[in-house]
């Protein structure tokens, strides 16, 4: 698709709706475990293995930007990270 595309989206979609306020990722009591970086994420309760997750590296209900519990910066929710609101997705647990 161009930019001068003619698209225009027949999706009804108020957007008040589109304004998701999320939580910050010490709120959600998000951790990044870099231990568990190359490891299968599969299996284990990783930010990969939730419903909220939105590959490749971010959630729809916490925010990428700030620090986690311990401090650390990435910009980014990471799939080897985890937090309090962590909710199996069924179709990725092996």
């Amino acid at each position: 698709m161009s930019i001068t595309s003619n698209f225009a989206s027949t999706q009804k979609i108020p957007r008040e709706a589109m304004q998701i306020n999320k939580l910050t990722k010490s709120i959600a009591g998000y951790l990044e475990l870099s231990a568990f970086r190359k490891s299968d994420h599969h299996t284990g309760y990783f930010c990969y293995n939730c419903i909220y997750f939105i590959k490749p590296n971010h959630c729809a209900i916490v925010t990428d930007e700030g620090q986690d519990l311990h401090g650390n910066i990435s910009n980014e929710i990471a799939p080897h990270g985890i937090c309090s609101l962590w909710t199996p997705n069924n179709d990725e647990i092996k």
